[in-house]
């Protein structure tokens, strides 16, 4: 282990200081990440006790727990001997990087900016029956992600549906069942 040590330059102190330090990253991680599911979890049913739309708050808790993940990534990362200059490095060629990042996963940059335009337009919320015409499936709106959108078929299957399909294909809202169209709501009271 010495020479690996003598390799790097760097002593046993300083290793554990680094796995310490990555630990401790790792503790608020979690803790964040459990906080702002409960937070979220008692804003989400506040909202359906107004009875209000819930795509905004699903969509800002993807956000946020992605904002976690890459603070605490680069916490964590700062913490590595040597990382310092990498990190450092790759801010300077952030703009390089961020056109090949943009050009390699421009599908999946789409269905994030279509998923944006779903939440600014709200052509359909979640709870929403809709019919599909893409694919001649209805359903209803359990989800809208970053990247999909979760339909709930009548066979109680889920379809995961890409976001620029939902906006390039016709969706069609179908009314609300009322209770005298709906035999299952009205035998539930």
């Amino acid at each position: 282990m010495g020479i690996v040590y003598e390799m790097f330059g760097i002593t046993s102190v300083q290793v554990a200081n680094t796995v310490l330090n990555i630990a401790v990253v790792l503790v608020v991680l979690t803790v964040a990440l459990r906080v702002v599911k409960v937070l979220f979890k008692r804003a989400e049913l506040r909202l359906r006790e107004q009875g209000r739309d819930l795509t905004p708050l699903l969509y800002l808790r993807y956000a946020v727990k992605g904002r976690i993940y890459v603070v605490c990534l680069t916490a964590a990362l700062r913490h590595v001997p040597g990382m310092n200059a990498v990190l450092t490095s790759l801010l300077a060629g952030s703009g390089v990087i961020a056109v090949v990042v943009g050009l390699a996963s421009q599908q999946a940059l789409g269905n994030i900016v279509s998923g944006m335009v779903i939440l600014v337009f709200r052509p359909f919320q979640v709870g929403d029956k809709i019919r599909y015409h893409g694919l001649g499936l209805t359903g209803v709106i359990e989800e809208i992600g970053l990247r999909h959108t979760a339909i709930r078929t009548a066979e109680h299957s889920e379809i995961l549906v890409p976001n620029s399909l939902m906006n390039s294909n016709v969706v069609e809202v179908l009314p609300k069942e009322k209770e005298a169209d709906c035999p299952e709501a009205a035998r539930k009271k």
